[in-house]
């Protein structure tokens, strides 16, 4: 086993609940649970202390840098986006073609529909 070192942190108390709770579900102790969840990011860390770094060294060139790094993920979400339209649209062409009842087109209402609106008396009008 490699060699951990002991230390002492402070940290907001809704952080210390979720480290407390992950614990219990894992049966192991907070100081475990919060060393391995720290020995796990560690890449991620090295990655951001790194970037963090060169900001410093040379800002505009680490600024580029980011910029690019979204672009191109924005390219790939783009990207998957589209494979996931065309996916749909090949299922429902498919499901058509089969015969078989077809699938409601994706909404964000949560599957509820518009009811249909119906005039209301207003106050003081006469029927």
């Amino acid at each position: 086993m490699a060699e951990r070192i002991r230390t002492t942190i402070s940290l907001t108390p809704e952080a210390y609940e979720i480290f407390k709770r992950m614990a219990a579900a894992a049966n192991e102790s907070v100081s475990r649970t919060m060393g391995d969840w720290l020995t796990d990011t560690c890449d991620a860390a090295t990655m951001i202390t790194l970037k963090m770094e060169e900001a410093k060294a040379a800002p505009a060139l680490a600024m580029r840098e980011l910029q690019a790094m979204v672009a191109g993920m924005a390219f790939e979400v783009d990207s998957m986006m589209g494979q996931a339209r065309e996916e749909e649209r090949r299922l429902r062409h498919a499901q058509r073609d089969a015969g078989a009842a077809p699938i409601p087109p994706s909404s964000n209402t949560g599957g509820k529909s518009p009811k249909p609106s119906t005039p209301k008396a207003t106050r003081g009008s006469k029927k």
